[in-house]
């Protein structure tokens, strides 16, 4: 199946899919973190919905779980690709903390592949921090309050 396969799907064709892969999880994981899990799928679709972009805190979370992440990001994946042909793959940040990318399957068994996108994210991460820093600078310069 390609990328144009998906073309013709309606957004009822995407939420059947992301029902019936809810539904699978279901099964297979424990009540409280599937309840985590529908929490989220449910805040995040209305997100989408109201036009935001999507970011979901999950700040410190314990019942937030690496299984929990793991499904969300396919379940994520699900409702914005309308593909279920990818996989949840580690993908560890600059500092080594743990964290996970949804890549296709071709890219999940291609060693070199999954290293090229890590050193990318890698890269824009280290972009992206040098620009808070800076954004941080002019703001403590300008007397506007940086407390998050």
């Amino acid at each position: 199946m390609n990328d144009n396969d998906h073309a013709d799907e309606t957004p009822q064709d995407r939420i059947a899919k992301v029902a019936l892969y809810l539904e699978s999880v279901k099964a297979r994981m424990p009540p409280e973190q599937f309840e985590t899990l529908r929490q989220a799928v449910h805040e995040m679709a209305h997100l989408i919905a109201d036009g935001h972009e999507g970011f979901l805190e999950t700040g410190d979370r314990k019942d937030f779980t690496d299984d929990v992440q793991k499904e969300f990001l396919t379940v994520m994946a699900i409702m914005t690709t309308g593909r279920m042909d990818h996989q949840v793959v580690d993908m560890p940040g600059p500092d080594g903390s743990p964290g996970y990318a949804v890549v296709t399957q071709e890219l999940a068994n291609d060693p070199t592949g999954l290293a090229e996108l890590r050193d990318k994210i890698h890269h824009w991460a280290a972009e992206r921090e040098a620009i808070d820093t800076k954004l941080d600078g002019i703001a403590r310069a300008s007397g506007i309050d940086t407390d998050h």
